[in-house]
């Protein structure tokens, strides 16, 4: 006879072993349309939230590549490929791989960006 407590355990690990399965099959899906507004949104939110923190003058230019992943506890990450231009470079660009977490639809100040790094061509 098992006891109430190890079958409590047994099923808080089972219970993790799933969700931990359903975490590992969570994948990235690319975006087809890099055009579309909320995508383009959400690159300028990166290019403007770096900017302000970093204190650089960067201008928002587009966006080469993005994914979509559904976030763990809700909401979406979104992995960009954005071009910024600094506007006193004489128009030269950079590439910069950004990670974005948000709620689309909802108010700017509960996203977050995770990574503004550029990319190093070479």
């Amino acid at each position: 006879m098992r006891s109430p407590v190890l079958t409590r355990l047994l099923a808080a690990a089972l219970l993790v072993a799933s969700s931990s399965a359903a975490l590992s099959q969570a994948a990235w899906v690319p975006v087809l349309d890099v055009n579309d507004l909320v995508i383009k949104q959400v690159a300028q939110f990166a290019v403007l939230v770096y900017g302000l923190a970093h204190h650089r003058d960067l201008a928002y230019v587009g966006v080469v590549r993005a994914q979509t992943e559904q976030a763990v506890g809700g909401g979406t990450n979104f992995r960009l490929v954005v071009v910024a231009a600094r506007p006193d470079g004489g128009g030269s660009t950079a590439r910069y791989d950004c990670l974005v977490w948000g709620v689309p639809g909802s108010r700017s100040d509960t996203w977050k960006l995770r990574r503004f790094r550029k990319i190093v061509q070479g």
